[in-house]
């Protein structure tokens, strides 16, 4: 089984019903100074418990159909507060304020996580629909010295889309048909190609 070497980039699509906008609709963090970066990503929860129905004294039947309560785990450095609070649903004043109101609701997302196998080929996972979630912030005081950056932590709560899909990865083999694995995994998430020259 073929697994990411690292995490290089995080791809949000907030399905607002509008075609896909970098920096309105639509968010990339890789990484760039000032525009935040991906630290980790845990993927959990998707498998369902299987049930096993008895006869006759023996397992008759075992049943797992479907997708489990999955979820996504991410600690981003330096998370841009624009797009953090995009995908929470909380917008800002004309003075740049931002306000969570009891009506605040985050929006339905899609996410495409990116990075490359130890042989150097893509690996992509889309999560076609969702929702993220944040439980704060953390305060702490300066000790007098130079510290790594902390990352912030957010979550994804993963759902399907209409046609009861909820995740879809590709692992691409180094040759010339990636890139209509690549094309195809960012249809189902309803995303924009990157721009040129801004491959793997």
């Amino acid at each position: 089984m073929s697994v990411p070497i690292g995490f290089k980039r995080l791809t949000i699509r907030v399905k607002d019903g509008s075609s896909p906008t970098l920096g309105t609709n639509e968010f990339v963090i890789e990484g760039k100074k000032d525009n935040g970066g991906m630290v980790s990503a845990k993927v959990s929860g998707l498998a369902v418990e299987a049930v096993k129905s008895y006869s006759s004294n023996k397992v008759y039947a075992i049943s797992g159909k479907g997708v489990g309560d999955g979820k996504v785990d991410f600690d981003i450095m330096d998370f841009p507060e624009k797009v953090k609070n995009a995908v929470l649903g909380i917008t800002a004043s004309s003075n740049g304020v931002y306000k969570a109101t009891a009506d605040r609701t985050s929006p339905y997302c899609s996410i495409l996580l990116e990075d490359v196998t130890p042989q150097g080929n893509p690996y992509l996972m889309a999560f076609v629909d969702g929702m993220f979630s944040s439980d704060g912030v953390e305060f702490n005081t300066v000790q007098g010295k130079q510290t790594e950056l902390q990352s912030e932590a957010i979550s994804f709560a993963i759902g399907s889309d209409d046609n009861g899909l909820y995740y879809s990865t590709f692992v691409g083999t180094g040759t010339s048909t990636d890139a209509a694995g690549i094309a195809e995994i960012k249809a189902d998430a309803l995303m924009t190609a990157p721009a040129s020259g801004g491959g793997q």
